[in-house]
């Protein structure tokens, strides 16, 4: 029988896993950024099911505590789910920069050609 901690992990994977499919079914979360958290909720339960390949290999690199690693994997795991979406913020904010310049733009070409059509002779 799987001990506390193998049993915590799956359940934890699993709640994440119809709480990701959930948001993307109410359209609160895009498919494309789901594939990060689906993939993340998958792994965990790899992790959970290859528990005592994991505890072995983690042993062997030095780590004396294996739960201590399944911190250190979510940690590598969000820091580059960070980095994903620094990127998408870098993107949406240049995308963002550009549409307020066009917009700044065409109000100034609004506001002369008001003036324009002001000064002309009405009849």
């Amino acid at each position: 029988m799987a001990d506390r901690l193998t049993l915590s992990i799956t359940i934890g994977a699993v709640t994440l896993f119809v709480i990701i499919l959930e948001l993307v079914r109410r359209k609160k979360l895009e498919e494309q950024y789901s594939l990060l958290w689906l993939g993340a909720a998958i792994s965990l339960i790899i992790l959970a099911a290859s528990r005592n390949w994991w505890d072995t290999l983690i042993i062997s690199i030095g780590v004396t505590y294996p739960p201590t690693a399944l911190f250190i994997a979510g940690f590598v795991a969000m820091i580059m789910i960070l980095l994903y979406f620094s990127t998408i913020i870098t993107k949406l904010t240049q995308q963002n920069r550009q549409a307020a310049q066009q917009l700044g733009l065409l109000e100034w070409k609004l506001h002369e050609l008001e003036k324009r059509l002001s000064r002309l002779p009405k009849s």
